[in-house]
């Protein structure tokens, strides 16, 4: 046995080999065997040497199988530049054991698997294949349809399923790796997977697409040959989102329970008809003209709507004027009788006004009959007092006579003045209609009022309301003491009561001194005075 067993044509693989992938690309699977050599055509493929140089690039992982091993194998994941060891290689320990040292060959098998967790793709077309509507009264109509499309994989699963899988297994209590540990295991997994399931050999992607385009043929004639109750065939481009979901989750599990592989994506890019064939040209005039029934049948739907909601609307608007024109006619019968009483309220306040007015006037007759009566009396009271005997033994009796004058005269203007007083009230009356009920008396004094125009005034004397009284009147009160500067009064336009001084056309009449008194007629010499006035 020559130097490191090199010696025998048999024991080859004693070589320090360097051990990576090359320039082979387009491959699944791939056996690593010496540069330029074919696949199990030398033992150095199935020799490999301790210390030999292992490069496996990022995305693919490199398998060891060792016979003899229970099915045990090793896995390094890339990117990985190193040298194989016992120490990073844990099947191999246990199959060389202390007893060799370092440079020992050891019988295995390397294949580089490409992972490509980033996704491959495969573009596909399934050929024109036969689908019968799903409705009966379209069953006997044969159509035929084609799809195109694009399927994307991967040999391992992507990161989010994988970390679905390990949500899922944590909640479970199916694990107790952390995630990054349990990414690495499941790399590893898929690896053998891949290479149990493609039997491990040389894998092209031609040979991937293949089987996969066989699969997904499957897949989508089998889902379009039950196609639902409610779906129309025709319309199935309508609908593209909804059958890439279908189909994926059913490519999903036949991928890898069969294959190996993870689909991450389905994309149907066209569904296409035949549209010459001429079950297909029946099929859509039928259905052009249902599709021109039922839009015809529509539009007289709507119009009979539109008409019913127009009559509807139309009797709703007839109702609601019938509704304004009664409130109308409540409204004139309303403002009829409130016209009519205004007008009785007007008649009868201007009769009694005239009333008023013809008692002032029967007043003032029977105030000069009465004076007229006075002054009868008065005179035949002076004639029989002429004739009076005041011890002068009869006759004619001059200090009778200018007794019985005087007290005629003086009588004759008591009454006068009476009546002259309630001939001011009656003229009042009749000139405002009734006297307007004065405000109360305010708690303050207010601010001065403006010059009234009206000439009867209300005054407070003793608190106690009389009136209304004219400026004669006032004038006479005042000389009388009755009333002065400082006394309340009111008169219509006023907006309260004001102190008499206030207003200027009262403060002027009440400052205006008296008449003098009418000097009393000297007593004929001889005769005796009357007595003083009693004050």
């Amino acid at each position: 046995m020559g130097l490191f067993g090199l010696g025998k044509k048999t024991n080859e693989g004693g070589l320090m080999d360097a051990i990576n992938i090359g320039d082979v690309k387009n491959y699944l699977i791939w056996k690593w065997r010496p540069k330029g050599q074919g696949a199990n055509s030398t033992n150095k493929e199935n020799a490999i040497r301790t210390g030999s140089s292992l490069l496996v690039n990022e995305g693919q992982a490199a398998i060891f199988i060792y016979p003899n091993s229970g099915g045990k194998s090793d896995v390094r994941l890339g990117y990985f530049n190193g040298t194989i060891e016992t120490g990073n290689m844990p099947v191999l320990a246990n199959i060389i054991g202390k007893a060799y040292d370092g440079g020992t060959p050891f019988q295995a098998q390397v294949y580089f698997i490409t992972l490509y967790e980033g996704g491959m793709q495969v573009h596909f077309t399934v050929p024109y294949f036969t689908v019968r509507p799903s409705q009966k009264e379209f069953s006997m109509y044969n159509i035929e349809m084609a799809v195109d499309g694009t399927l994307t994989f991967a040999a391992a699963p992507t990161d989010m399923q994988m970390e679905g899988m390990y949500m899922y297994r944590r909640q479970n209590n199916m694990t107790s790796l952390e995630y990054e540990d349990f990414r690495i295991e499941t790399l590893k997994e898929a690896a053998r997977k891949v290479f149990r399931m493609w039997g491990g050999k040389d894998t092209t992607m031609e040979d991937v697409q293949d089987k996969i385009l066989a699969m997904v043929t499957s897949s989508i004639k089998g889902t379009f040959s039950k196609i639902p109750q409610g779906v129309f065939v025709l319309q199935a481009n309508e609908m593209i989102e909804e059958w890439q979901k279908v189909i994926y989750q059913k490519i999903n599990t036949d991928l890898c329970n069969t294959l190996g592989l993870w689909p991450t994506r389905l994309d149907i890019t066209d569904i296409r008809f035949k549209e010459n064939s001429e079950d297909y040209q029946q099929l859509k005039d039928l259905v052009s003209r249902q599709a021109y029934n039922i839009s015809m049948q529509n539009q007289k739907n709507l119009l009979e709507q539109l008409a019913t909601d127009a009559a509807v609307r139309n009797g709703m608007v007839i109702r609601q004027a019938n509704i304004q024109m009664d409130h109308m006619e409540d409204m004139m019968d309303r403002m009829r009788e409130e016209s009519q009483y205004a007008q009785h309220m007007q008649t009868d306040a201007t009769m009694h006004r005239t009333a008023l007015s013809s008692e002032q006037s029967n007043l003032g007759a029977h105030t000069v009959n009465v004076q007229g009566d006075v002054m009868r009396t008065g005179m035949e009271n002076i004639g029989n007092m002429g004739m009076m005997d005041f011890g002068n033994g009869g006759g004619m009796n001059p200090a009778g006579m200018m007794m019985g004058m005087g007290m005629a005269s003086g009588m004759a203007g008591q009454m006068g003045q009476m009546m002259g007083n309630m001939g001011n009230a009656f003229n009042n009356q009749v000139t405002q209609g009734s006297a307007p009920t004065p405000p109360p008396m305010p708690g303050q004094t207010p601010p001065a009022p403006p010059t009234p125009n009206a000439t009867a005034y209300f005054v407070l004397v003793n608190n106690q309301q009389a009136g209304p009284f004219d400026a004669n009147t006032l004038r006479q009160m005042a000389a009388a003491g009755q009333i002065n500067l400082q006394t309340m009064v009111w008169a219509q336009g006023m907006p309260q009561w004001a102190a008499a001084g206030t207003i200027p056309a009262l403060a002027q009449l009440l400052q205006t001194p008296p008449a003098p008194p009418t000097p009393p007629t000297p007593p004929i010499p001889g005769s005796v005075p009357p007595p003083p006035p009693v004050r």
